[in-house]
């Protein structure tokens, strides 16, 4: 994209080319797709056929001006896409899930497509987390027991 400061997205796929540029128009920013044909790679080191890469749609906006909002709206558009595929594949989970609460330290029985979500404890009313295996924790900075017992 670094090569044209009016391309604002790159798709794989005409029909959703065709729905960035609607979603573009929508908020009145005029832009179109310039298909950029494959081509044949050859591996480096031993000159072999690596294969053919496919066709890609450069979407690209007609005012330059334009381009950095069309790049934020793209950008809010594809987190909320992701943040409604979450929802969908929580809602479809079936069975129950037993989750402990972190106040009272009793369990309870919950429907799978509670996991992810907090949830008002049945036996002490305080507020405890569903946990959800999806979600990636790994980075979060929980601090220590020792910030805890400062903060007391």
């Amino acid at each position: 994209m670094a090569d044209n400061p009016n391309t604002v997205f790159v798709a794989d796929d005409p029909k959703l080319a065709d729905a960035v540029i609607l979603l573009l128009a929508g908020k009145g920013i005029e832009a179109e797709a310039v298909s950029q044909q494959g081509h044949a790679e050859t591996d480096p080191l031993t000159g072999a056929s690596a294969g053919v890469t496919p066709e890609e749609f450069v979407i690209r906006v007609a005012d330059p001006k334009k381009a950095e909002a069309a790049r934020e709206l793209l950008n809010e558009a594809m987190a909320a896409s992701l943040r409604q595929s979450v929802r969908d594949k929580r809602a479809s989970r079936t069975g129950t899930v037993t989750a402990t609460c972190e106040d009272c330290g009793k369990p309870s029985d919950w429907p799978a497509a509670a996991m992810g979500t907090t949830e008002l404890c049945p036996h002490c009313q305080g507020y405890m987390d569903i946990p959800d295996p999806d979600d990636d924790w790994s980075g979060v900075d929980f601090g220590t027991d020792e910030d805890a017992e400062n903060e007391k």
